[in-house]
C-alpha cells in the first residue's frame, strides 16, 4: 500500500531509505533486510513489527552489516534473547546490545566486493531462469491454451513462429465441441491419469538417521526452491520417496502454483513432503508438458473447486481429483515438437540453478571466514576464481 509523504511524515522513525537494515522484531525473530541501492522508492515505512538501523556510513558499510546480521552465529544470538514462546519479540533495546567485530571500511568495502559479485552471479541467474521458464510457458499457452497455430493456420497461414514446419503441417484447421470447451481437430480430451501415474512410495527417515537426504518441503519451496539437505534423524515424519524424472504439485491451497521439477539426484536419496504429489510421466518426454500444465492458473483455479479443509488457508485438493482432472491430449508428435524446444530450456534453467547452488555453498563457506578475519578478501577472490 502506499501513504501520502504527508502521512509519512508522521512516522518519523518508521521511515527506511536506501542503506538502512530492516529487521523483525515479532515473530520471524532473526530475519534482516537491507534496502539497497536497486530499491525502486526513496523512502519506505516499516510497520510496528519492523524496526530499523541506520549505519553510520563513515564506521560501517550497510550491506556488510546486512552479511554480519545474516550469519548463523548473529542470526542465533538475536533468536536466544527473543522475550516469549508463542509469538517471540526482540526490541530495539537488545539490537542495540548486540556487540559485532568491524574492521576497517576499506576491508568491510572489500569483503563486501567479494560476497557481493557472488550474490550478483546468483541473482542473473534467478532472472535468466526467469525469463527462459517465460519463454516455455508463453509457448505452451500458445499451442495448448490459445491454439494459436491452429487458428493462424485456418485464417492462412503457412508457418507458425517455433513450431516445426512438419508438425504444422499437420495441424487441422477446425475445431469439435467437447465438455471442456472446442478443441482442435485430431486432438483428444483426456485427463492427468492418461499422462502420469501417482507414486505413493513412503519412506521414514528415522529409519536411517545418519543418510544425508535432499527434503523437498512446502518450506523449500516457499524459500527459493531448494531442498533442504538434512540427516534423515532431523525428519521426523513419513516422506514419498522422489521418482527420478517426476514431477512434484503441492495438494495444499492449489491457487498457489508449488510446482516443482526436482533435479538429478547428486548420489543423495530425494524424499517429499506427504503435501507434494510425486507424478511420473508415462512417456519422460511429456514431463515438461506435464510441469507446464500444473502451472496454469486456470488449471489450479479448476483443482481449487474440489478442494476441501477447514479454513482458505488449508485447502487440500484429493490426489484422485488430480488425476481425474480434464485436459486437452494433443497429438504425440505436437507434444513431442513441444518437448523438443522446451527441454533445452528448462536443461539451462537447472544448469543455472546448480551454478547458483554451487556459488550458494562458496558464499557461506567465505562469509564467516571474511567477516572474522581468517580468509583475507584477496585469499577469497583466487578461491572463488579456482573454484568456478
Amino acid at each position: 500500500m502506499f501513504v501520502s509523504p504527508a502521512k509519512a511524515s508522521e512516522f518519523g522513525r518508521s521511515v527506511v531509505r536506501r542503506g538502512d537494515l530492516v529487521f523483525t522484531c515479532w515473530g520471524t525473530v532473526g530475519q534482516v533486510g537491507l534496502i539497497d541501492e536497486r530499491a525502486r522508492y526513496d523512502e519506505y515505512v516499516v510497520s510496528n513489527k519492523q524496526m530499523k538501523l541506520t549505519p553510520n556510513p563513515q564506521l560501517a558499510d550497510s550491506l556488510f552489516l546486512y552479511y554480519v546480521f545474516s550469519t548463523p552465529p548473529v542470526s542465533e544470538a538475536i533468536k536466544s534473547q527473543a522475550i516469549g514462546s508463542s509469538v517471540p519479540g526482540f526490541n530495539l533495546g537488545q539490537l542495540r546490545s548486540v556487540r559485532l567485530r568491524l574492521p576497517s571500511i576499506a576491508e568491510q568495502r572489500a569483503i563486501v566486493g567479494v560476497l557481493g559479485a557472488l550474490d550478483d552471479k546468483i541473482e542473473q541467474n534467478r532472472r535468466t531462469a526467469q525469463v527462459l521458464e517465460r519463454l516455455a510457458q508463453a509457448m505452451f499457452r500458445a499451442w495448448f491454451v490459445d491454439f494459436e497455430p491452429v487458428k493462424a493456420k485456418a485464417a492462412g497461414a503457412n508457418a507458425f513462429p517455433s513450431m516445426p514446419q512438419p508438425v504444422f503441417n499437420a495441424l487441422a484447421t477446425s475445431f469439435v465441441d467437447t465438455d471442456i470447451g472446442p478443441v482442435p481437430e485430431g486432438w483428444k480430451v483426456g485427463a492427468i491419469n492418461h499422462l502420469a501415474t501417482l507414486s505413493k512410495t513412503q519412506v521414514d527417515p528415522q529409519e536411517y538417521p545418519e543418510e544425508v537426504v535432499d527434503h523437498f518441503s512446502i518450506p523449500a519451496f516457499d524459500a527459493g526452491g531448494r531442498p533442504d539437505v538434512e540427516a534423515g534423524s532431523a525428519i521426523k515424519s513419513s516422506k514419498f520417496l522422489v521418482v527420478a524424472g517426476s514431477v512434484l504439485l503441492s495438494k495444499l491451497n492449489p491457487r498457489i502454483a508449488r510446482v516443482w521439477l526436482p533435479p538429478l539426484p547428486c548420489g543423495r536419496r530425494q524424499i517429499a513432503s506427504t503435501e507434494f504429489l510425486v507424478f511420473v510421466p508415462v512417456r519422460g518426454s511429456d514431463r515438461h508438458y506435464l510441469y507446464c500444465q500444473f502451472q496454469q492458473t486456470a488449471f489450479r483455479d479448476d483443482l481449487a473447486q474440489s478442494a476441501s479443509g477447514t479454513s482458505n488457508s488449508h485447502q487440500r485438493v484429493r490426489p484422485e481429483d488430480v488425476l481425474g482432472r480434464p485436459l486437452v491430449l494433443p497429438s504425440e508428435p505436437t507434444r513431442e515438437a513441444f518437448a523438443g524446444i522446451g527441454d533445452p530450456l528448462f536443461a539451462l534453467i537447472a544448469a543455472n540453478d546448480d551454478e547458483s547452488a554451487k556459488l550458494s555453498t562458496i558464499r557461506d563457506y567465505l562469509l564467516p571466514r571474511l567477516l572474522s578475519g581468517e580468509v583475507r578478501a584477496r585469499d577469497a577472490e583466487r578461491l572463488i576464481a579456482a573454484s568456478v
